[in-house]
């Protein structure tokens, strides 16, 4: 699971994603890419591939990683099996 906040036009919004492929389509329906990143794909592995409380510029929307944890869902503090 990744939890990232999206800041656009001194607005930011958490978003959390606890697949891959969910991250990449909301990149590619929401966020988009810019020639320095590459395509969508480039852009959502480089927001995946972020560490905690670091960020990215895409198309003047900064995204910051505000946590990652592979085995947990720490928004609701329940253990998630299978992940």
């Amino acid at each position: 699971m990744i939890r990232i906040n999206i800041r656009k036009n001194d607005k930011i919004t958490t978003k959390s994603f606890y697949n891959k492929i969910d991250l990449d389509n909301y990149v590619l329906d929401k966020i988009g890419t810019d020639h320095n990143i590459g395509n969508f794909t480039d852009c959502s592995n480089k927001i995946w591939n972020l560490n905690v409380g670091k960020s990215i510029n895409v198309r003047n929307i900064r995204i910051s990683v505000s946590g990652k944890s592979p085995y947990h869902n720490t928004e609701h503090g329940k253990q998630m099996y299978g992940s």
